[in-house]
């Protein structure tokens, strides 16, 4: 790997932690529906043209209309839905450092539907949950507090869910035409949502951060992530999404959230529990568990 790609790594664990910050400052002003509706949509506009170059999309669909419809909704409708609700009342940080359980889920997920479970695994999920135990016995109180956390816990389970199906049932479709696929079905799906939302325009700095959330954020940092998978592999491809909720927490400080010992303790247990999980041997010359993207 090249310095280059080392950067490039770091860059793309940066982008994927600014999600939470750029959740939590245009939810205080748009309703989720819009939210959701506007990131699949810019995201889908970046992605859908790359994967019809080659007429792959339209191939694809036709071959897999009911996989790729399935796909999209565990790896992008539902997860994003739960997301953006659970982050109202969730700071930005705590937010990130939840979503990082996914590999926890896939581990969990996995072990079901192997019905199988790997000791180094099991271990693993068990250090990754006390991380969340932990998270919701000091930083998560309050009346909403609690019931956010759980969607957003829910979130990360759906995309463990998603990246499971789509390693199964989709390994011959580039990765690109998933993508694309997810984010305009989720886009379709969702525009019913923004009915009982009263029509108004967003101040110029919110629209120029959900612009941002949308493009660099969302389709920008899975372009990235799939050029680092023909770059480095996908093992090493998915090494930022350990860093994103590192830098959620710092991102968080500017919009004056320290985090909380409790919040750093958490964090290093879903962490260090989901490295184990993910990467506990399992049959030889098979890959670590997939981590989802956001």
């Amino acid at each position: 790997m090249t310095r280059r790609d080392a950067v490039l790594l770091l860059v793309l664990g940066a982008i994927w932690g600014a999600v939470f910050p750029l959740g939590s400052v245009v939810l205080e002003e748009l309703a989720p529906p819009v939210v959701m509706v506007a990131r699949t949509g810019l995201s889908a506009l970046l992605l859908v043209p790359v994967a019809l170059r080659d007429g792959a999309f339209v191939r694809e669909w036709r071959r897999h209309p009911g996989s790729l419809l399935t796909a999209s909704v565990l790896q992008m409708t539902l997860p994003i839905v739960l997301l953006t609700i659970g982050q109202q009342h969730v700071a930005a940080g705590l937010a990130g450092v939840l979503l990082g359980t996914q590999p926890v889920w896939a581990t969990v997920l996995a072990a079901a539907v192997e019905r199988r479970v790997r000791p180094g695994a099991a271990v693993g999920v068990v250090v990754g949950l006390a991380g969340v135990v932990l998270l919701f016995w000091k930083d998560l109180g309050g009346a909403s507090a609690p019931v956010s956390g759980a969607l957003l816990v829910a979130a990360a389970a759906c995309y463990a869910a998603g990246a499971i199906y789509i390693q199964r049932v989709l390994t011959d479709v580039h990765p690109i035409t998933v993508a694309a696929s997810a984010l305009s079905v989720s886009c379709l799906l969702l525009l019913p949502t923004l009915a009982p939302v009263p029509a108004r325009f967003p101040s110029p700095a919110t629209a120029l951060w959900l612009t941002v959330l949308g493009t660099v954020a969302t389709g920008g940092s899975l372009a990235l992530f799939y050029v680092l998978i023909g770059r480095v592999g996908a093992v090493r491809a998915n090494l930022p999404a350990y860093l994103a909720p590192a830098f959620a927490l710092l991102y968080d400080i500017p919009l004056g959230h320290f985090p909380t010992a409790t919040a750093l303790g958490g964090l290093a247990l879903i962490l260090t529990g989901s490295a184990v999980a993910a990467h506990s041997p399992r049959h030889q010359g098979e890959e670590p568990l997939p981590r989802a993207t956001l």
